[in-house]
């Protein structure tokens, strides 16, 4: 089976806005508050992007209290296949250079 994309969290805090702006080049949602675990969207005949972040906040929901409730936004990603490795190495080198301000909690490939 071929990946047509990955779903990337990144959990960060305290960063420069030259950072956040390289976190969110593929986020398709900001998670910054527990009330936003609450907006949890449904699917039905179309799947859209608020369909499959209802999706995603139902699979990562105890990742994101978890890191929320540390004092971090999550940003969710959703990276095409054709730009993943590259995507992911610059997040991964992001999260080894910065430590605990930025981490990759959740990847997973679809």
């Amino acid at each position: 089976m071929s990946h047509k994309f990955s779903v990337v969290l990144v959990a960060y805090k305290e960063i420069t806005p030259e950072v956040e702006s390289v976190i969110k080049a593929r986020s398709i949602r900001t998670i910054d508050e527990p009330s936003d675990l609450l907006n949890i969207g449904s699917y039905g005949r179309q799947f859209d992007q608020n369909s499959r972040f209802g999706v995603y906040l139902k699979w990562y929901q105890e990742s994101i209290a978890k890191y929320l409730g540390l004092g971090y936004k999550i940003e969710v990603l959703e990276i095409p296949y054709s730009s993943t490795q590259s995507t992911l190495e610059v997040l991964n080198e992001i999260d080894a250079r910065l430590g605990d301000q930025v981490l990759v909690i959740e990847h997973d490939a679809f």
